[in-house]
Formats: structure tokens, sequence, C-alpha cells
């Protein structure tokens, strides 16, 4: 599945570098590949040759002598990014929770009566993501962050139209949904069988 955004995080102990990845990455010159903002989880950290891997989050690119990757061109780097973010935002295999049970390679979601339903791809992400929090919560930021590729804050309801649809498959009553629950900040899974 491929992310729509990949939020890079820049690594350097040498302004220069900093400042003319800051200038690619925010000036749209990388197309999907993109600064993270403030307070954003990258998907990727960018390591240049000047600084080491400590304190990378995401998955990192190293540049440079001993590095993963020794690109010389801005494309062959982008590039080095995108595969490493489609590497690391697989959301391949099988997940449960409460007898629902998630196969995302077959875009498919069994409920606890065994009953088969065929998601879109959008819906295997986000359940996917809610799967991977074990029934903890999982903000609305972090959804659009993760599924869309959005940045924080951003005033939209796309994660509100989808989950929507999503219990209009999914639920027993939509109304009253037992197993995608909203909370105070995002969604969860329930705890018990809809």
């Amino acid at each position: 599945m491929i992310p729509n955004r990949i939020p890079v995080a820049i690594i350097a102990s040498d302004p220069a570098e900093t400042a003319a990845y800051t200038d690619v990455f925010t000036g749209g010159l990388a197309g999907m590949v993109t600064l993270a903002g403030e307070g954003e989880k990258p998907l990727v950290t960018l390591v240049c040759p000047s600084a080491n891997r400590a304190g990378a989050e995401g998955i990192a690119v190293i540049l440079g002598e001993g590095g993963l990757d020794t690109p010389a061109r801005l494309a062959d780097i982008v590039a080095a990014i995108e595969r490493a973010a489609m590497a690391g935002s697989a959301v391949g295999g099988e997940r449960t929770h409460e007898g629902w049970r998630l196969q995302t390679d077959k875009m498919t979601l069994y409920t606890p009566e065994g009953v088969k339903l065929a998601l879109t791809d959008t819906e295997v992400r986000l359940l996917a993501c809610l799967f991977d929090a074990g029934g903890e919560e999982v903000t609305r930021n972090d959804l659009l962050q993760t599924v869309w590729g959005y940045r924080p804050g951003l005033d939209t309801h796309t994660v509100e139209t989808h989950i929507y649809r999503l219990r209009q498959k999914i639920e027993h009553d939509p109304a009253n949904p037992a197993f995608v629950m909203t909370t105070e900040s995002g969604y969860r899974l329930g705890d018990s069988v809809a």
C-alpha cells in the first residue's frame, strides 16, 4: 500500500546540508516526499554524511560512506526514501481482535460470526492502524498521518467520513457501534463482540 505523502526528518551536523534538503523537501521538488512538520512523526529520517544515525526516527536512509544508500543525485535520494517508506509502511499480515480477523493481503475482514466482508484499500489501512493499537486509542491526527499521509491538525472530515462508511459495512447497528468505537480524540477497537 502506497502512502500519499512521506514526511521526512533530516539529521545533519552541517547546516548547509540541513538547509539544502529542507529547501528541497519544502519546495515541492521531491513529489510525495516532504519535510515532516513540527510535532509530526517522520516516516523516514534522512541521515546526511555529516551526521550519524543516533536519534533517527522511523526508517533511516543513510547517505555517505558506509551508508545503506550512496545516491549522488536528488532523484536517487528521493527514490531511496520512497523505497524505504514503501517497505516500512506495508500493512501485510493477519491481525485479530476480540474474535474479528483482518486479512490485509486479501482485503478481507471476518466478523466473530465468520461473515466475510470485502474491504477497500483505505479501509484495510484504517483497520490495520486500529488493530495494531490493540484496543488503545488512535488519535484522529495519527490516522490522518498514517492512513492518508496528511499533516497533523488538518481541518478535514476524511477520517469521520471513512469511519461512518466502515461502520455501515461492518457494525450490526452502525448508530451504536460496538467494534469501531469513538473516543475523545480518535477511535479504538471495542472490547465486546458486535
